[in-house]
């Protein structure tokens, strides 16, 4: 009580030893007049269980002067509510030491606003265990300058619940030195437009783990040129469940080089629209057992052109579940050294629809073995210009099963 009756002119005359021997109880009574006037060495005097004691009025009274002379210490003793009531003028002009003094609860006290006030000197003054405090609002406040002075250990150090409140701005300013340093953790917590954001450079610089930790829409959320960009270490390192999420467009992207290092189990994921997008020369890289690993769902996008590209080799790969999902066009745009490779599991694996689109080349190159393959049904299904195409050979092999039917 006694202190809050002190005027301006009464403070301004103690002593640093009388200022320090306040109690922690009597500061609380000092008027937001009384410590705008103190002196940059009473401020210094204040002791930390003082300067924790304050209140947040007191603290927004404090001058520019005041709060740049305190001491590490002193800065470490404010809590949440004390850092919050701190205003731009006396943020400004704290130096580099004070904001990595700065308590965990005295970070998590920072808005945003005040986040946005600190020049890019004072952010380097936060350290990685600081840096891992900020929220997404806070990081969201830090402009392309502020990320630059960020040291790998900075980048690394900022946690993957708040990676997510980076602009595409600050993001886009990472070197390649710093994209390689976040966390595969934080690459998946990134979001599709962050991810969208990315230079080729950037993407080029994902390491294999971090690839590994990208989602199916952050995968998608990727532009031609920054796919075509990944190593194919990069690319093997893509979960099925990503792969399969690629658009044609993104599919068409993909380098021979890329497609020939894709495993068996993205092949085996690959939706129609990205079997559509393969071209003779992506193929071309496809062992038969790799052609054999394509879905019976996804086999149906592979264009005629691209199907007529296959080798023998390759056509023979295929199950019966494939055969059996050909449509007629894909089935007439067999060369006739394609139809002559099938095997007579494959060939009886045909169904009526589409031994009927066989054309008259093809069906009469077929043996006489897969003739005997063909079901009853699908020899009851050829017409008469397909039956005139067949050989005195292929006729004479029908069952009298096929006969009758």
């Amino acid at each position: 009580a006694a202190l809050a009756a002190l005027g301006t002119d009464d403070i301004a005359t103690f002593s640093t030893a009388e200022i320090a021997a306040i109690s922690t109880k009597a500061v609380a009574g000092l008027s937001t007049a009384a410590l705008a006037t103190l002196t940059t060495a009473q401020a210094t005097a204040l002791s930390t269980a003082m300067v924790a004691a304050l209140s947040t009025a007191q603290i927004a009274s404090l001058t520019t002067g005041s709060v740049a002379v305190l001491s590490t210490a002193q800065v470490a003793a404010l809590g949440s509510t004390q850092a919050a009531a701190l205003g731009t003028t006396q943020l400004q002009n704290m130096t580099t030491a004070q904001i990595g003094a700065l308590s965990s609860k005295a970070i998590a006290g920072l808005s945003s606003a005040q986040m946005d006030v600190f020049n890019t000197g004072q952010i380097n003054g936060f350290g990685p265990a600081q840096l891992a405090l900020l929220s997404s609002v806070q990081l969201s406040a830090l402009m392309a300058d502020d990320i630059d002075t960020f040291s790998t250990d900075d980048v690394a150090a900022l946690s993957s619940k708040a990676i997510s409140g980076l602009t595409t701005a600050a993001l886009g300013s990472f070197d390649t030195t710093q994209v390689a340093a976040l966390t595969s953790a934080q690459v998946g917590a990134l979001t599709s437009t962050q991810v969208g954001s990315l230079t080729t450079a950037q993407v080029a610089a994902f390491t294999t783990a971090q690839v590994a930790g990208l989602g199916s829409t952050q995968v998608a959320a990727l532009n031609t040129a920054n796919i075509a960009a990944l190593t194919t270490a990069a690319i093997v390192a893509l979960s099925s469940k990503a792969m399969a999420s690629l658009s044609s467009t993104q599919m068409a992207a993909l380098t021979t080089a890329q497609v020939a290092a894709l495993s068996t189990g993205q092949i085996a994921g690959l939706s129609s629209a990205a079997v559509a997008a393969l071209g003779t020369d992506d193929l071309a890289t496809f062992t038969s057992a790799d052609i054999a690993l394509i879905s019976s769902k996804a086999i149906s996008g592979l264009s005629t052109a691209a199907l007529a590209g296959l080798t023998t080799a390759q056509t023979a790969g295929f199950t019966t579940a494939q055969v059996a999902a050909l449509s007629t066009a894909q089935l007439g745009a067999l060369t006739t050294a394609q139809a002559a490779a099938l095997t007579s599991t494959q060939v009886g694996a045909l169904s009526s629809t589409q031994v009927a689109g066989l054309s008259t080349a093809n069906l009469a190159v077929l043996t006489t073995g897969q003739i005997a393959a063909l079901g009853s049904a699908a020899v009851g299904a050829l017409s008469s210009a397909q039956f005139t195409a067949m050989t005195t050979a292929q006729v004479e092999a029908l069952t009298p099963a096929q006969v009758a039917a």
